[in-house]
């Protein structure tokens, strides 16, 4: 199949830097580039994939060993349940994240970290082995 395609002089000066960039001919990034869009596209009514997106690079890096000290602490107490830290202090809990989000929207509290609580008893999990 051949198709043609008019597209503006900057997009099209665009995709010729990226395919040398990619060491590719033009006609060969272009047919990727339209591969990878359809790819994501939802078909028959399903979500789309996520598509990670940055939308900051220049936010604190805050330090978070008061919330982790809370946890190693309360963990039994809460167990399967998600709560929302700020430092040492237990600013909210429940039993699904999007709702103590929710809270933490209306409250205001930008800075709280939610975290679901594994018991201690449960078996601990990283990387997909057990330790």
């Amino acid at each position: 199949m051949t198709l043609t395609v008019n597209v503006p002089a900057e997009l099209e000066t665009e995709l010729e830097t990226e395919a040398r960039r990619s060491g590719m001919s033009n006609d060969e990034f272009v047919r990727i580039a339209l591969k990878e869009k359809l790819r994501r596209r939802p078909v028959n009514g399903q979500k789309s994939h996520f598509e990670a997106k940055i939308i900051a690079t220049d936010l604190p890096i805050r330090n978070r060993s008061l919330e982790y000290a809370w946890l190693d602490a309360n963990r039994d107490e809460y167990d399967g349940k998600y709560v929302a830290l700020d430092g040492a202090l237990l600013v909210a809990i429940g039993e699904e994240a999007r709702i103590i989000a929710t809270k933490l929207r209306e409250i205001g509290n930008d800075t709280a970290m939610i975290l679901f609580v594994e018991g201690s008893s449960r078996p601990q999990f990283i990387s997909g082995g057990l330790w």
